[in-house]
């Protein structure tokens, strides 16, 4: 009865409004004082549903667009960013990537398992293969290439080490002397001077002392590579040759180096220029001379003459 009696007044409504949708009203603004008028307009229903109507469109785009384009949105609950679909796009592909890892290790870990307890497995075409017998046959085969690859090498390494025991126990039995002995090759004088200190192996000295005036050439006793050059605070600035024949010659405390890591130098070639650096430098200039060979010092007055 009710919902009769609202809908009744609704509709009565409606046909009021209707009948005078066109009517004009007289809408004006009067002073209180005077009564003068200061403005006035015409306003009919229609006009005012009209005008309402588009007063709520634009203030609902106008609420639309500040929340888009401002901050805004971000307390809009469920709204996420740029960022965050991005991150959830590279976890989803992520999520993909891992379940279909793990389906691939639960399908080999099904085969595996079925190998090992000599399950026949179909392949695509519905062939039944027993991949038992193929594993088998492939294990057995690869153990035995690792079996003979290892015995290989332990014979190698066998030899290596009886042949390193044999030379090291012959070694043993040889004086220095004659361990480091240097024959088919001739060297020269890496500098002209006075013999200051002689070769000394009990004393770790190994080399010799050549003294002389500042920046005094220095030469390369024999043909061969620069190997090493530079600078210690030792040892001041040195270089090391290569020769032929397993011959290494050391030159230490040189006032400054002529050649670079990588020249081939001939024998009474210059190399250097005498003088006192590093911390183990004598008082006067001097050239600390070293000759190595096969891997041991030798004493280089057995081989060359300072004038």
């Amino acid at each position: 009865m009710k919902i009769t009696q609202l809908f009744g007044k609704f509709k009565q409504f409606l046909k009021k409004l209707f009948s005078n949708w066109k009517t004009r009203y007289r809408f004006s603004v009067n002073s209180e004082e005077n009564h003068e008028e200061k403005f006035n307009f015409i306003l009919t229903p229609q006009r005012i549903i009209v005008v309402t109507a588009t007063a709520a469109v634009l203030l609902i785009f106008l609420t639309t667009l500040i929340i888009s384009v401002t901050p805004l949105k971000y307390y809009i609950p469920g709204y996420t960013t740029l960022e965050e679909h991005r991150m959830y796009l590279q976890v989803s592909a992520q999520i993909d990537s891992i379940s279909e890892l793990v389906k691939q290790n639960q399908q080999y870990l099904d085969n595996f398992y079925n190998v090992l307890n000599g399950t026949n497995i179909e392949d695509e075409n519905n062939v039944s293969i027993d991949k038992s017998q193929l594993a088998s046959h492939e294990l057995t085969e690869r153990k035995e290439d690792e079996m003979e690859a290892m015995r290989e090498v332990d014979m190698q390494a066998s030899d290596l080490l009886t042949n390193h025991l044999r030379t090291e126990e012959e070694n043993s039995k040889l004086p220095v002397s004659h361990r480091a002995d240097i024959s088919n090759i001739s060297l020269a004088a890496p500098a002209t001077g006075v013999l200051a200190e002689e070769f000394d192996m009990a004393r770790n000295h190994y080399g010799i002392d050549i003294q002389n005036k500042k920046n005094t050439v220095i030469t390369s006793v024999a043909e061969g590579i620069i190997i090493y050059t530079g600078f210690d605070p030792t040892n001041g600035n040195t270089m090391v040759i290569q020769h032929p024949g397993n011959v290494i010659s050391i030159y230490k405390h040189n006032e400054v180096l002529l050649k670079s890591v990588g020249s081939r130098v001939s024998m009474g070639e210059a190399i250097a220029k005498m003088g006192s650096s590093g911390q183990g430098r004598k008082a006067t200039a001097h050239l600390h001379f070293e000759l190595w060979y096969n891997g041991f010092p030798v004493n280089p007055l057995d081989y060359i003459v300072i004038k």
